[in-house]
């Protein structure tokens, strides 16, 4: 039988030893040592000391430790059991007390070193790939103004934030685990050096994060209860329909105008209709896009509705929606105008549309060969909101 456990971070050398030492006395021996999980067979319960060698492994032609090094440990009663990357793993059975791999604390110093080494350039990687990566959306965006760039980018993440907050948070989350990671492991590098400097056994130095580890765990804990709480009304009222106009709720259908619709053929653009719904911890969301696949009378709906009750997070959401830019493609600006019966109505070319009725937002595009004017949809809308019955997403 094989089991998988997470195992400590390659920092902490002394807690690997003393992980799989544990593990082996509750009858689960290490086979293979993996990025994050550590594989182990079901034996007898076994009394095994196991010590962590650091080696250099981006100086490895092979990528491996070397054949001599696993031939002397093993001759002092040392078995080499695993390896990735720079952490080797090796056993020995505690009965035959075998010799210590290092007998002076500072013989260790090179060891934590390049552990130090493989963390720096891990954490200079991890600036360099998010920054190439802002430099190549940049470049695509077409823009030479760097504010107006990162603006741009702000308001997209915004806009995730309204749309999914559960993911937005677990994206900036790993972001800063990530790198954060990195930054103690070389502040614990550093510190293990210090104490090897003064003579301590690495053995006998207490893990830098030790103390830390509990408050970790537990923050951990609660901000995964706290995503899954966040996720389940998003998971629990999402509502998918193949036609807007079989639910009565505040946006427009062809139906509105008498439409008649036909099946998408393979020339249609925008492909199926659809209609989804949800509850997000901001409010409920809706989705439509509905068209009459009509070659010589086309005419195609697309909205999404937010619900936000918080005045700050929906005026934010309409600016953010009046500047969406598509990576520089669109710079009209929107223009205001009053329409009876919305709050606020902002129109750009024949198109794009932002409204803003009690707390609800409406980010609208509309296509349609004269057939249907801003104006239209924007009285018909204003109609449907305030004469008809129709709260948020109501069936």
């Amino acid at each position: 039988m094989k089991k998988y456990y997470f195992h400590p971070s390659s920092y902490s050398l002394v807690e690997i030893e003393e992980f799989y030492e544990k593990k082996a006395e509750k009858g689960l021996i290490l086979e293979k040592r993996g990025d994050y999980l550590s594989r182990f067979r079901k034996e007898e319960p076994k009394q095994l000391s196991y010590r962590v060698e650091v080696i250099d492994y981006d100086k490895l032609k092979e990528r491996k430790i070397p054949e001599e090094q696993v031939a002397i440990y093993e001759e002092c009663g040392w078995t080499h059991v695993s390896g990735h990357r720079h952490i080797q793993i090796f056993s020995a059975d505690k009965n035959t007390n075998p010799p210590e791999l290092y007998y002076q604390p500072q013989d260790q110093i090179d060891s934590i070193k390049i552990l130090r080494k493989s963390d720096f350039i891990g954490f200079i990687g991890s600036v360099v790939g998010w920054s190439l990566m802002l430099l190549a959306n940049l470049r695509a965006f077409g823009g030479s103004n760097f504010g107006d760039f990162m603006k741009n980018m702000g308001s997209s993440y915004f806009k995730l934030l309204i749309n999914q907050p559960p993911l937005a948070i677990l994206f900036i989350l790993i972001l800063f685990n990530g790198i954060g990671n990195y930054i103690f492991g070389i502040a614990s590098s550093q510190y293990y050096i210090s104490r090897l400097k003064k003579g301590i056994p690495l053995r006998k130095i207490k893990p830098f994060g030790k103390e830390l580890k509990p408050v970790k765990k537990g923050a951990t804990i609660v901000v995964l209860i706290g995503l899954l709480l966040m996720s389940a009304p998003e998971i629990l009222t999402y509502e998918k329909r193949e036609d807007p106009s079989e639910v009565t709720g505040p946006y427009v259908t062809l139906s509105d105008f008498d439409v008649k619709k036909a099946p998408p053929s393979e020339y249609s653009i925008l492909g199926e209709d659809y209609f989804r719904k949800k509850n997000t911890i901001w409010g409920e969301v809706i989705k439509t896009q509905e068209s009459s696949n009509q070659f010589y009378n086309n005419i195609t709906f697309i909205q999404e509705v937010y619900e936000i009750k918080n005045d700050k997070l929906r005026n934010r959401l309409v600016e953010v929606l009046k500047n969406e830019d598509y990576y520089g493609l669109y710079r009209e600006d929107y223009v205001e105008m009053s329409v009876a019966g919305l709050d606020e109505v902002y129109v750009k070319d024949r198109f794009d549309m932002v409204v803003v009725k009690d707390d609800l937002v409406f980010n609208i595009t509309t296509f349609s060969e004269n057939q249907v004017s801003q104006e239209e949809f924007l009285l018909k809308l204003s109609e449907i909101l305030n004469s008809k019955e129709r709260s948020f997403g109501k069936q």
